[in-house]
């Protein structure tokens, strides 16, 4: 009874010492078998071994859940993974541009930074009601040239691009039946179609738009190493200070994409404007980093006109180095 009074009385110190909350667990444990009459016969070491056994079993359960949570991989949120995936292109490069004619570009006399991103979200679910509206998004990409070798560090332009578009590549949503509506045929022949505005958000002077319809096809071999892309569009509305625009930009791009392995991918493009001599050309190197990093190296040389809305009718030289951001849902 001696050693049960002292444990009684070390315990019941502990309480009245100590806030409810910063007891340990087998103190609370201990003080409610001690205040049980049932447990008249119990000698401390048994109540003390009758509190254990339920706590290392409980701290097990949250090691093994803790050790669950450490090994799960990170990903993205999957209700965002529902509704938006990447588009077009997301890098960040950094370099500098010249003017053909000896003139100052618009990004900076010696150093600036491109960079790009763009995310697609698709209109309607993907369900019955609506498996033939389904393939329908909205897009929105941006370009952006930041002149850092200023002190003030500006964006010298901006290149906003929403647009609207009909995937057809989505061939398992609407099944290519006979009795196929019309923007299903025409699925046959193009892999999208949609209407796109593009502008820098300036006014007066400086102000550049233009709005398009466009349709554009892929061919690429069953590994997806080698394919070639035309993208044509009509102009269905021009800006007041960019009224020639085509005449430097044209209507038809095409792109090439080349893959020999794994690490190395190539990318090339050309436009051609309406006068014989406005060609464009854009030259990508995109190189894996291997385990060092989750995005790749990434070279880009233009030449020509049209990298960026104010200066379309500029033919300009650039060369950037950065990151290419593969983005993966």
């Amino acid at each position: 009874m001696n050693s049960r009074l002292l444990a009684v009385m070390a315990l019941a110190l502990i309480a009245t010492s100590a806030k409810a909350e910063e007891l340990s667990a087998l103190d609370s444990c201990l003080l409610a078998q001690l205040r049980d009459s049932s447990n008249g016969n119990q000698t401390v070491s048994e109540l003390r071994r009758r509190c254990i056994s339920p706590l290392e079993t409980a701290a097990q359960g949250n090691t093994e859940k803790e050790a669950t949570i450490d090994s799960a991989p990170m990903a993205m949120p999957s209700g965002f993974r529902s509704f938006f995936t990447p588009y077009k292109e997301n890098y960040i490069l950094f370099g500098s541009m010249q003017n053909k004619d000896g003139s100052d570009p618009f990004s900076g006399k010696t150093f600036d930074i491109r960079f790009e991103f763009g995310m697609k979200f698709r209109l309607f679910q993907n369900e019955d009601d609506f498996d033939k509206t389904s393939p329908i998004y909205v897009g929105y990409s941006q370009k952006a040239w930041w002149d850092i070798a200023e002190s003030s560090a500006p964006f010298r332009e901006h290149n906003y691009n929403p647009e609207v578009f009909w995937d057809f590549r989505e061939d398992e949503i609407y099944g290519r039946e006979e009795d196929a509506f019309l923007l299903e045929k025409i699925g046959d022949y193009v892999d999208r179609i949609g209407v796109e505005h593009q502008s820098n958000g300036l006014a007066g002077l400086e102000s550049r738009s233009w709005d398009r319809i466009y349709a554009q096809r892929t061919f690429a071999t069953e590994d997806n190493d080698f394919s070639f892309r035309l993208k044509a569009w009509n102009v269905i509305n021009l800006g007041n200070e960019n009224a020639d625009i085509t005449d430097y930009l044209g209507n038809l791009e095409a792109k090439l994409s080349y893959r020999p392995n794994k690490r190395f991918e190539f990318n090339g493009s050309v436009m051609k404007g309406h006068h014989t001599s406005k060609y464009s050309y854009r030259l990508d190197l995109i190189s894996s980093l291997g385990e060092l990093s989750n995005s790749k190296f990434m070279l880009s040389y233009y030449d020509g006109f049209g990298e960026a809305l104010i200066s379309y009718n500029q033919k300009t030289q650039s060369l950037r180095a950065g990151v290419f951001i593969p983005i993966e849902f």
